[in-house]
């Protein structure tokens, strides 16, 4: 464990769904969510795009950790691939990712998500390109 202390992801669609990135160091990421009516499809149950995009948070996250963020490179999603194999018990879900392996330009990483009760929910791979930290922002 490290001296990491969480925090509220504020920007975007991340802040929009409430999620907190609560652990992040060198080639790992977790970011959880507190499951509210937002998160749900039609028919009440997890909106798969409540799940991708938490995968896409946690995986972008686990390849830029760098402790000085004068220092911290940007990233843009390359590809994301998800497998849905269940249904949460619990009201919270977490992302775990990890990178598997990072050149210069690119990097790859795997990802698994479980509610609160350790109920699988999703895993996936995701592949990132490193950009200028304020490449998207122009």
């Amino acid at each position: 464990m490290s001296d990491f202390t969480a925090l509220d992801l504020t920007e975007g669609l991340n802040g929009f769904l409430g999620f907190r990135l609560t652990e992040w160091r060198d080639g790992y990421a977790e970011i959880a969510v507190d499951l509210a009516d937002v998160h749900r499809n039609r028919q009440g149950g997890l909106h798969g795009g409540t799940t991708a995009a938490l995968i896409d948070a946690a995986t972008g996250y686990c390849g830029i950790f760098e402790p000085d963020p004068e220092k911290r490179r940007g990233n843009v999603t390359v590809s994301l691939t998800v497998n849905f194999v269940g249904r949460p018990k619990g009201n919270t879900l977490t992302c775990t990712a990890r990178v598997v392996k990072a050149g210069r330009r690119i990097y790859f990483s795997n990802a698994e998500v479980k509610d609160d009760q350790d109920t699988l929910i999703a895993t996936a791979t995701a592949v990132y390109a490193y950009t200028d930290v304020d490449a998207q922002r122009k």
